[in-house]
């Protein structure tokens, strides 16, 4: 299973790691890189991340939130990780499964609980519910259903979301998928915990529990 589900006091190694890293950056060249904004008179990196901004700070790796709230665990990690990570992406084309990703069979399982399974559990019955939050994280319609959602969870990773809802005795399924090039952006295991974390984000977007 990733650390980013299983291993919570491994969060403050990585994010002590991930801090060296991006501290040695160039922040001009690095934001060009990835597609963001780089504010030189505060000195941070400044990420949209589903749906929501999340800023860097160049010299001290502290990433914060909403009205300068710190943050901790899985975002951070994620945050830190994309302004620096080079991996290699995958020759292929379109949309890929999870599983799909390098060394991702080992825990699709996991992935599938945690992202999948708990959206289709959410959002099987409510559709157009799945329909408003993914809306209200920037996401577009796509052409791989009636309930396919491109989401820009990152400015180089989007995720797309597929909802198959429930009908007559068939429970609703759902599936988050990624590009080809996500594995140059981000390790396998971050790639989990994006998609764990856009389906928890777009599950608290519904009024309430539907399941």
């Amino acid at each position: 299973m990733p650390m980013m589900f299983e291993d919570r006091g491994a969060y403050a190694i990585a994010e002590a790691k991930a801090v060296e890293s991006v501290r040695a950056l160039d922040p001009v060249m690095a934001a060009a890189e990835r597609g963001i904004a780089f504010d030189e008179e505060a000195g941070t990196f400044v990420l949209p991340f589903l749906g929501a901004e999340v800023r860097v700070a160049s010299a001290t790796g502290e990433v914060t939130g909403d009205e300068g709230r710190r943050l901790s665990g899985a975002t951070a990690i994620i945050a830190l990780h994309y302004l620096f990570y080079r991996g290699e992406p995958l020759r292929a084309e379109g949309w890929l499964a999870y599983r799909d990703m390098p060394g991702g069979r080992d825990f699709s399982r996991a992935f599938e609980a945690m992202a999948e399974a708990k959206l289709a559990r959410h959002f099987g019955e409510a559709p157009d519910a799945f329909a408003d939050a993914a809306a209200a994280l920037g996401g577009e319609p796509e052409d791989a259903g009636r309930y396919a959602f491109l989401i820009p969870a990152l400015p180089r990773v989007p995720l797309l979301v597929v909802l198959w809802p429930a009908c007559e005795d068939v429970a609703g399924e759902a599936r988050v998928l990624f590009r080809p090039s996500a594995p140059f952006y981000l390790h396998t295991e971050d790639l989990a915990a994006l998609g764990a974390l856009a389906a928890e984000r777009l599950a608290c977007r519904a009024p309430r529990p539907l399941a």
